[in-house]
């Protein structure tokens, strides 16, 4: 959440039910920052590969992430929609 203990205890009950109910949606935290490390290291990759050699996946990166139910490509994380219809 990024908030110290106090900020979460003054913060009204209304404000936390929305962190919990996205957060059921999108899970954020660890995954998250694993993830973003996995995008920036693919890239590191992706340029700095030799071209006769085969690509690096983005999933080679995180071995522990199971992308069978994954969309290709999909840079929404379902943020922007969940804060519009709250």
């Amino acid at each position: 959440m990024g908030k110290t203990l106090n900020e979460i205890e003054e913060m009204p009950e209304s404000h936390f039910q929305e962190y919990m109910l996205f957060y059921e949606e999108q899970p954020f935290g660890l995954w998250r920052e694993d993830y973003r490390t996995a995008q920036i290291s693919h890239l590191l990759s992706a340029i700095h590969r030799v071209p006769k050699q085969k690509a690096i996946t983005l999933n080679d990166l995180m071995p522990f992430f199971d992308d069978k139910n994954s969309v290709e490509n999909d840079e929404d994380d379902g943020s922007e929609s969940y804060l519009a219809n709250r």
